[in-house]
């Protein structure tokens, strides 16, 4: 099974506004659709948000025996699941 496979059977269907991808790394990627963030055009946005969802299932994905990291990019705050 893929990451992405795996980190689906282990949220379920509980956090269906998720999007979760596999990395050609082996890891996978997910992000929670409803705080997708687009960087702004004047500069760098201060901070790192999490949304409680994605705290969530960093928890259930670690609890689960997956290394979780928290990776920001222009596109907001992503897991990064192995």
């Amino acid at each position: 099974m893929t990451s992405a496979q795996l980190i689906r059977n282990v949220l379920r269907d509980a956090y269906c506004d998720l999007h979760i991808e596999d990395l050609s790394d082996g890891g996978a990627v997910v992000r929670d659709a409803s705080s997708l963030q687009h960087a702004p055009t004047h500069g760098v946005q201060a901070g790192f948000p999490v949304s409680e969802t994605l705290y969530r299932c960093a928890d259930l994905l670690a609890d689960s025996g997956f290394a979780v990291v928290l990776v920001r990019d222009d596109r907001g705050v992503y897991l990064n699941a192995r």
